[in-house]
């Protein structure tokens, strides 16, 4: 590929010459030794990848040379360096002066790469930097594609000795790479995991990011811009703290605009500018109180017409889809908020010469209002957007200020009657029915106020859109007259907007919340009558009424907030004046935006606040910084006063007035107010030794702040107050306002929401960490793991958990009511579903080796299922993994014994067995039958093995195990016995079930009891699933040992102690017990012992299957005799038990032996067309056609019997006895992303 000519000062460094002639030399890189180690850490280092392959034009008598092509391919080099042979040799040689062949060559080339390759333009090349990126990204890490690289920057990165590389920072991670000198450091950081970000200056370097989790410390350094990526970083943790309290997932904001100017390209889609959108879309709503849903759509300098004072006032216009706003250079000088269904037209100004008006704009509104923008540099492309955003408004009933103009009264509605056609009333301000007794001097004060309100409305405009400016401030700052106040607090909270917005919301909650019941409408009901209850409206039914009705409907609309204590005393105080719908919608912004995160179920906002106050608490009061948190008195103010915006330390009627401020600066206000309360008593406060007597003087301080302006008791009360005020100091509400904004004026809200991002990570985190502690409590009697152990499993959890979150694009819908309520226990707060469990399952357990791992973990899924959710909470993964870890051995088997029995096992599951299709290998299923019906030197132990090759295994794998092997089996836990080691069976003299029951009676106990269990054994499809069993080590655990008790001893067999702990276990058929051996041979594939372990487990299978032979005997004899006959026949069976010659007619009828039979069913289950019919109750068996069976359905064992035959093997008792540490597998799943691609990790670099 022909590139531009570039310079190249050492020609041969690290490149080595493949041919070469007077002008030009072909190069090849070198890669490997010390040469390749050094290239591929430039790379590195440098976020470059060279070419294999390039082309150098020479310059003689000169270390200077240029690249002239470049390429990885051999051919496409050689394509070049023959072009230049064939076209330029012959022309460069005529030319005398060095300089002119330099020249001819640079000017060829350049017109070569024009030719082939236009220029792109800068957009496109920062575009194709960020595509090269993410394949790198994805390559390095392993991520999955949904997880999306938002940008990278190089860096250094130190621990010991700095690591030159690169950070790649995605939605969800944070991610390094180095690769220095032979050496590879690479780790993730999850954003969950984040507790701090700093940004300062290093011991060495300045501009330095320092990064912190639970367990480590990152530091950062020699960035290029390190406050851009400081700000980036920020963004994304406090995006991932949201993700951790909402369980909300990050969605891709596609809509932003591709052109900001009409002289610019436009713009491609990238996460970068998605993000940086949002942050200033949400800088946008924060200054002008606009509803979430607004997005900044582009922003211009600009002057405006103010008309009160007949000046132009330079700002910047901000264009959104539904408003347009402006805002001065200087800080609260002017500003305006036009929402853009109240623009009626829009037109430009022509310019001419003797315009003083250059690039104009005229908006005018519907209350025939007109705002005049000049100087507006792209005047055409905003008046095309401004046009485009009118034409695609919506149609609304009524504008903001039709709302504002309409009088209140109380309306009438079917929504939320206790009984169809009874009709509802929504109330209008509750203070206009219920008059508070006032004096009048009182009465005087508000007149006066509202005359100067209607004077101020003359001259700057009404409602929505008039102008707000340093006058407006300081009506505000003296009060808003209560006939006011419904109309100021809806227009500067913007709650108007979307009221206007949702017309008919209100009613619609509210009709489908009245049949709501559940744990919020029973905390509503209990704090009804808290709210205000000196209030003569909230000692009315019509009060109360509209109260509940309020906070219902906000509980439904939102149920991720619910009900918090405290929402009603604010909605309490809001009702006095405003309507019911208008309290609905200021609630609505209170809650949702104006103090985010209050009010949710772990009052995260009020923690974050508590954080912010002590950051400015220790700036501007810095001798009570010390003072406070020995008092330990912060959290009563968070709780107490930012919670009820102190409507809860105040009468309500002093509290408005700070109120009026909040809904007109915002958040900042509470702090203002509180700093200015803690300067006032400071003095005060730093003599108290002990919290109590700290609240004490805090509640007395606040008794004594009063409103002169206010009489809130009766006059004969109102004699004493005077008295009491002259007697000890008191503070008037104005003047501790004036104090608050004098001092601590200087504080924005754009500061409080930096300090916000800054202490949501502690906060969310220490939540977090809380909600593991309890969680973790929740389970502990349920799991034999160590407090470190069970932490890890439940870190893995959660992050698998969240990973629906983060990756899923379609999440299994969640019952917020539900999942919100507090009745619930701790470990039902996370539970994943069947994907995200085999993930885990495949990943850590130790059962989980074999290819058919996913099959056992689904049915271990449906065991836990007992819910029916399909969703698998905390504690029943730990009850799981503590069985299959640290188990007795008898828990163990009962888990595996259990997964192959409804509802575990599926009939569907089954039909292969039952009725099998011809196999894929005729020859597989030949040699399967062969086990059974060949010579008589067949071992007896092929019966076993045949299961497993009928159901697909490896029989040719599988151990040889002879009849002495067989027989020498006994109780002590060794599969050869030591006594008679010599011992051997004859073919010819099989061992006969009464040789089986003489010597495991444990085993084969055939008793009264035993036959009547059989006789009543039910088919598989018939069999009833069985609530989900406890083991008896957890019951153990619950009364209080911990430890673990050995399995081994021989009570276990003992019939009297295990049978009432088995007797509700359901027997195992055929088919299932088919299932079962193929579980088990899957099981062991890759242990040190495989070979040893299929040993056992074939001879385990041959013993259970004649134990079932001997339980179907009886099970046919009980069906033809009393039960006072079986003891005799069960001496006649024995004597009547025949094995069949190998040449015997395989078309005749077979003997009755179920041993044999059952050896011709098992063996031959896998041919083609096999079938076998078994008539119940009749005298004597059907004919068997050994070509053509079927698999015996009347064949059972008992999980007594398959555990006592269990525990007769050495190494399966070993391996089901063995304790399994999971940290390994754990660290190994954690840090799976890191090994996945790792070359040669570096020895120093930091694990996860």
């Amino acid at each position: 590929m022909w590139i531009r000519p570039q310079e190249v000062l050492l020609a041969n460094a690290l490149w080595s010459i493949e041919q070469a002639n007077p002008y030009f030399v072909l190069q090849k890189r070198k890669g490997k030794g010390l040469a390749g180690l050094l290239v591929g850490t430039l790379d590195s280092v440098l976020d470059s990848k060279a070419s294999m392959y390039r082309i150098l034009h020479q310059v003689a008598d000169s270390d200077i040379s240029y690249i002239v092509a470049t390429s990885d391919c051999r051919n496409d080099i050689n394509g070049n360096w023959e072009w230049l042979e064939a076209n330029l040799l012959h022309t460069l040689s005529i030319f005398e002066d060095s300089d002119e062949v330099t020249n001819f060559v640079k000017c060829k080339i350049e017109s070569l790469v024009a030719q082939h390759s236009p220029e792109k333009p800068k957009e496109d090349a920062d575009s194709s930097d960020l595509q090269e990126a993410n394949v790198k990204f994805y390559k390095l890490f392993s991520m999955p594609p949904e997880e999306k690289l938002v940008n990278y920057y190089s860096c250094s990165y130190w621990k010991g000795v700095p690591r030159q590389g690169w950070m790649y920072l995605s939605v969800n991670h944070l991610c390094f790479y180095s690769f220095l000198i032979g050496k590879e450091a690479k780790f993730i950081i999850r954003w969950t995991d984040v507790t701090k970000l700093e940004w300062g200056n290093n011991r060495l370097f300045p501009d330095s990011i320092t990064v912190k989790t639970r367990k480590e410390k990152f530091e950062f350094s020699l960035f290029v811009s390190s406050e851009e990526t400081f700000q980036l970083m920020e963004q994304l943790a406090n995006m991932a703290m949201k993700q951790l309290m909402s369980e909300e997932g990050f969605q891709e904001d596609r809509t932003l605009p591709t052109k900001m100017r009409r002289k610019t390209a436009t713009k491609n889609y990238s996460l970068k500018r998605d993000l940086d959108a949002r942050a200033r879309s949400e800088a946008y709503r924060c200054n002008f109180n606009l509803p979430l849903n607004e997005k900044l759509d582009g922003e211009a300098e600009c002057t405006l017409w103010t008309p009160y004072n007949k000046q132009h006032a330079w700002g910047t216009i901000y264009i959104s889809s539904g408003f347009i706003c402006f805002a001065s250079r200087v800080r609260g000088l002017v500003t305006v908020v036009i929402p853009m269904c109240e623009i009626n037209i829009v037109e430009k100004i022509e310019n001419d010469s003797n315009s003083v008006l250059p690039n104009a704009i005229l908006l005018s509104t519907r209350e025939k209002s007109n705002f005049l923008f000049a100087q507006l540099t792209e005047r055409d492309f905003a008046l095309e957007r401004i046009s485009d955003l009118l034409f695609r408004q919506p149609e609304f009933s009524r504008s903001p200020s039709q709302i504002l103009a309409a009088p209140h009264s109380p309306s009438l509605t079917s929504a939320g009657a206790a009984s169809p056609g009874v009709r509802v009333s929504f109330q209008p301000a509750l203070g206009t029915l219920f008059a508070h007794q006032s004096s009048t001097k009182f009465a005087e004060k508000e007149a006066e106020k509202l005359q100067r309100w209607e004077k101020h409305f003359t001259e700057y405009g009404r409602g929505a859109c008039m102008y707000r400016t340093h006058n407006l401030h300081q009506l505000i700052l003296d009060g808003i007259p209560n006939a006011l106040r419904s109309e100021i607090w809806m227009i500067y909270s913007g709650a108007i907007h979307e009221m206007t917005a949702n017309p008919k919301l209100y009613s619609t909650l509210v009709e489908k919340s009245a049949s709501m019941e559940n744990f919020m409408t029973d905390e509503i009901e209990r704090d009804l009558h808290r709210s205000l209850p000196e209030h003569p409206a909230f000692q009315s039914e019509i009060g109360i009424d509209a109260l509940r009705r309020v906070l219902t409907a906000y509980a439904f609309k939102n149920p991720n907030i619910g009900y918090c204590q405290g929402i009603n005393i604010v909605t309490s105080v809001l009702l006095l004046y405003l309507s019911e719908e208008e309290t609905f919608w200021l609630l609505t912004s209170i809650c949702e935006r104006l103090l985010p995160d209050y009010y949710n179920n772990k009052v995260v906002g009020v923690q974050v606040d508590q954080g912010v106050f002590e950051e400015l608490v220790e700036t501007y009061v810095p001798s009570m910084s010390a003072q406070m948190k020995h008092l330990s008195i912060m959290s009563l103010i968070s709780l107490s006063w930012f919670l009820t915006i102190f409507l809860s330390v105040l009468p309500f009627d002093y509290a408005v007035r700070i109120m009026d401020c909040f809904f007109y600066d915002g958040a900042k206000v509470i702090f203002q107010i509180t700093l200015a309360i803690l300067d006032t008593i400071k003095e005060e406060l730093v003599e108290c030794k002990e919290d109590g007597e700290a609240v004490l003087m805090i509640n007395s301080f606040l008794e004594s702040i009063v409103d002169h302006e206010v009489v809130s008791a009766a006059p004969s009360e109102r004699v004493d107050s005077d008295t009491e005020e002259k007697e000890r100091k008191v503070l008037d509400i104005s003047d501790l306002i004036y104090q608050a904004y004098s001092k601590y004026g200087e504080i924005t809200n754009q500061d409080i929401s930096k300090l916000r991002i800054k202490h949501r990570l502690k906060v969310v985190q220490t939540l977090e960490d809380a909600t593991m502690k309890n969680i973790l409590h929740s389970v502990s009697n349920d799991a034999l793991f160590s407090s470190r152990d069970l932490e890890q499993l439940f870190t893995v959890f959660r992050e698998e958990y969240l990973s629906v979150c983060y990756w899923r694009t379609s999440q299994v819908p969640v019952d917020l009511v539900d999942k919100y309520d507090p009745l619930k226990p701790f470990y039902e707060q996370y539970r994943i579903d069947l994907d995200q469990f085999k993930t885990l399952i495949l990943a850590l357990c130790p059962w989980s080796s074999g290819l058919h791992a996913d099959i056992l973990a689904l049915r271990l899924f449906r065991l836990l299922n007992t819910s029916g959710t399909n969703l698998i909470n905390f504690r029943d993964f730990v009850w799981c993994m503590s069985t299959v870890c640290r188990s007795d051995i008898s828990d163990r088997l009962l888990l595996i014994y259990r997964l192959h029995l409804p509802p575990a096992l599926l009939d569907s599951e089954l039909d292969d067995v039952i009725s099998p299709t011809k196999s894929d290998s005729t020859d597989s299923a030949v040699e399967a039958s062969e086990f059974f019906d060949g010579a008589q030197n067949s071992s007896e132990v092929g019966r076993s093995i045949s299961v497993f090759t009928a159901c697909g295994g490896d029989a040719v794998s599988m151990p040889t195990v002879t009849a002495s092997e067989v027989g020498a089996v006994h109780m002590t836990g060794t599969s050869r016995s030591a006594e008679a080691p010599d011992k051997r069976v004859d073919v010819d003299e099989p061992v006969l079930d009464s040789d089986l029951a003489e010597k495991f009676p444990g085993v084969v106990d055939l008793g009264d009891s035993e036959l009547a269990s059989v006789s009543s054994m039910e088919k598989p499809t018939s069999v009833e699933p069985s609530p989900v069993f406890v083991p008896t080590t957890f019951m153990q655990n619950k009364t209080g040992s911990g430890t673990k008790k050995s399995s081994l001893a021989i009570p276990l067999l003992d019939p009297d102690l295990n049978r009432d702990r088995f007797k509700s276990i359901p027997r195992m058929n055929q088919p299932q017990f088919i299932q079962l051996c193929k579980t088990l041979y899957d099981m062991f594939l890759n242990e040190p012992n495989e070979q040893q372990l299929y040993h056992a487990i074939a001879t385990v299978a041959t013993l259970l299957l004649q134990i079932g032979d001997v339980g179907k005997r009886f099970s046919f004899s009980n069906n033809r005799l009393s039960s006072g006959e079986r003891s005799a026949s069960f001496s006649e069976c024995q004597n009547e038990v025949k094995i069949s010659d190998e040449g015997s007619n395989r078309n005749s009828l077979t003997s009755v032996d179920p041993c044999e039979d059952q050896d011709r069913v098992i063996g031959t289950s896998a041919v083609e067309g096999t079938g076998r019919g078994v008539e119940e109750g009749s005298a004597s068996r059907e004919i068997v056609y050994e070509d053509n069976p079927k698999v015996d359905l009347d064949w059972s064992i008992s999980f007594e019997q398959f555990l006592a035959s269990m525990l007769t093997e050495s190494e399966l008792v070993a391996y089901f006895d063995s304790q399994f540490d999971l940290s390994p597998a754990i660290d190994r799943f954690r840090n799976r992303r890191l090994h996945r691609s790792s070359i040669s990790l570096g020895a120093d670099a930091p694990s996860l």
